[in-house]
């Protein structure tokens, strides 16, 4: 029978294990991805980079995104052509609170770089509960009686609320209320396209960027 003076020593030793063994997996794991991802460069003809210089992300400040949060970081950037538009890919992460309140976001963004020179600044997001209470005391949030889907879904907000009308026409209204769930901001003639913390895994990376460049086509239509 163990002395009970070295039931803590036990336990301690066994959470470090757990702990140690948590830690390993998890850098396994994320070394797995960036070879698949850098796999998946190679198939699309696209330039890689295993971790993404900080130059790079301080360049993506202006996006609402890229100002959230602390312990900012980006990895797996990958940039290429998309049909006929050069576009970055990578994942990004940041984390909110700290200790025990802190919880770290991950997502795959897709930066379209002077590809919708025609469109206002503007942040669209998925509409929550609580963006529906803020909207009762001022919050802004543009909506469209002409669908009340995409009104339901997303939350769109930006300085000039004329020229973002005027950007949201049928198509773009249409694309976005049939497919909830995007994130987009446009900034300088920039575009970042992506869904709020969620990562693609590397057999999704194709059909994401599919996904993407229909959202941003949906938007810029009429310059093409």
């Amino acid at each position: 029978m163990m002395n009970p003076a070295l039931v803590p020593v036990a336990f301690a030793a066994v959470a470090v294990a757990i702990g140690g063994a948590i830690v390993y997996a998890s850098v396994s794991s994320e070394k797995k991805r960036r070879a698949a991802l850098a796999q998946v460069a190679l198939m699309l003809g696209f330039s890689y980079l295993d971790k993404v210089p900080d130059a790079t992300l301080a360049g993506l400040g202006n996006f609402h995104l890229f100002r959230h949060g602390h312990s900012k970081s980006g990895r797996s950037l990958m940039e290429g052509k998309s049909g006929d538009t050069q576009v970055t890919l990578l994942d990004y992460q940041y984390t909110t609170g700290g200790g025990k309140d802190s919880h770290t976001y991950r997502q795959t963004v897709a930066i379209y770089r002077g590809a919708a020179t025609g469109l206002p600044e503007f942040t669209l997001a998925p509409e929550h509960f609580w963006h529906r209470i803020g909207a009762l005391f001022g919050y802004q949030d543009i909506d469209f009686e002409a669908s009340a889907e995409f009104s339901k879904h997303y939350l769109l907000r930006g300085p000039d609320e004329s020229a973002i009308r005027a950007a949201f026409g049928a198509e773009a209204l249409g694309f976005f209320a049939q497919n909830p769930g995007w994130s987009v901001e446009s900034f300088g003639g920039s575009l970042a396209v992506y869904r709020s913390a969620k990562r693609c895994k590397p057999e999704e990376i194709q059909s994401f960027l599919v996904d993407a460049a229909n959202a941003r086509r949906a938007l810029v239509k009429a310059e093409w």
